[in-house]
């Protein structure tokens, strides 16, 4: 058996490219995949970065509290005023029933 160089040198060339032209191209796909992946990785930390801003500008737990307390603080408020309202009713009616007693003795009296 005789080694033809004939034949074997292009078909070990082929082998030798398309080997080479596979590995090429499947570090092309990673570096695709990892350009993608740092976009991604990009695009999320900005993200991560507005929610953390968004929590520092939240109100917390002491803000919080001191809403309720100022709430509750306007409801004490609201019933007094009710109460000085609902009383100022009160006197105001008894004030409409005295002038319509006068204008009845009034016009009463301009009757006889």
């Amino acid at each position: 058996m005789e080694f033809d160089w004939t034949i074997s040198v292009p078909v070990v060339i082929s082998l030798a490219t398309l080997i080479f032209a596979w590995l090429r191209t499947r570090r092309a796909d990673v570096d695709e995949r990892f350009t993608a992946g740092i976009k991604r990785m990009a695009a999320l930390e900005l993200r991560i970065q507005h929610a953390e801003q968004l929590l520092e500008l939240s109100p917390g737990k002491e803000d919080i509290h001191r809403v309720e307390l100022l709430v509750s603080e306007m409801a004490g408020d609201l019933k007094a005023m009710a109460a000085s309202q609902r009383s100022g009713n009160d006197l105001m009616r008894r004030l409409e029933k005295v002038v319509t007693r006068h204008e009845e003795h009034l016009l009463d009296g301009a009757k006889k």
